[in-house]
């Protein structure tokens, strides 16, 4: 992608910015994460900004960190699975230079913020907003990941005062459309699903047809992941000089 050239930026003495996401194969996926690094750029005009990726795209983070150049590592992730303790981790590990890693993006409060306004722009909150969410996650094997996705389900419900459980796209259990099935039969007239998701693609495909009566688009580059992801790079910069 463009997105990972470093053409644009000045020279720099604060150090760099690395944010490692998944990958994905949807062309809009790309270009949403894109859209995350470009609107992060603005907010860091003199900090060199890059972005690598553990699956299905290259460069990986082993590639950027090769050059031993002091780097804040932000993993793109909004549960601590494989990808985050094995994928990134272990890049940092190797890493020949100074490098810092912030925690994952899904554990931090500005998540919780950016799922209601999303909910709030598909129409699900308010008066006439749904009387029941699912938080529609990727799903992992991982038992402290589903650990943290119902956590993060449990926050929400009590910022917006309906019922909120977690629903996963594979992997993990209940099933998305399980999760829906059993509030309408609770008698829930309304469903929404909450894309716990930050980019398009298969699993927010999945979402989408799990029959919820609305769903919220990925996280993406909202305001409040943007600003996730400044404030994450500022707390773990400090110790590295270049």
């Amino acid at each position: 992608m463009t997105t990972n050239s470093h053409t644009a930026h000045p020279v720099t003495e604060r150090p760099r910015l690395l944010l490692v996401a998944h990958g994905t194969r949807s062309s809009a996926g790309r270009r949403e994460l894109g859209r995350v690094l470009v609107e992060t750029r603005k907010r860091l005009d003199d900090v060199d900004c890059r972005l690598a990726w553990v699956d299905v795209q290259a460069p990986g983070p082993d590639r950027i960190l090769a050059d031993a150049v002091p780097t804040v590592v932000v993993p793109a992730f909004l549960a601590r699975g494989y990808h985050v303790t094995e994928d990134v981790e272990g890049a940092c590990d190797r890493a020949p230079g100074p490098v810092a890693l912030a925690p994952h993006v899904g554990g931090e409060p500005e998540i919780v913020r950016a799922l209601i306004q999303r909910l709030a722009e598909a129409g699900a909150v308010g008066a006439f907003g749904s009387d029941a969410v699912v938080l529609g996650a990727a799903g992992s094997r991982d038992e402290s990941s589903q650990a943290e996705t119902r956590a993060l389900a449990a926050a929400l419900e009590r910022v917006l005062g309906v019922p909120v459980s977690a629903g996963f796209a594979t992997s993990a259990a209940p099933a998305v459309a399980d999760a829906i099935a059993a509030f309408r039969e609770a008698g829930r007239r309304r469903v929404a699903v909450a894309t716990h998701l930050l980019a398009p693609g298969f699993f927010a495909d999945r979402l989408a047809a799990a029959g919820a009566d609305v769903t919220s688009p990925p996280l993406g580059a909202s305001p409040e992941i943007v600003d996730l992801i400044v404030r994450l790079y500022r707390e773990n910069s400090a110790g590295l000089t270049p």
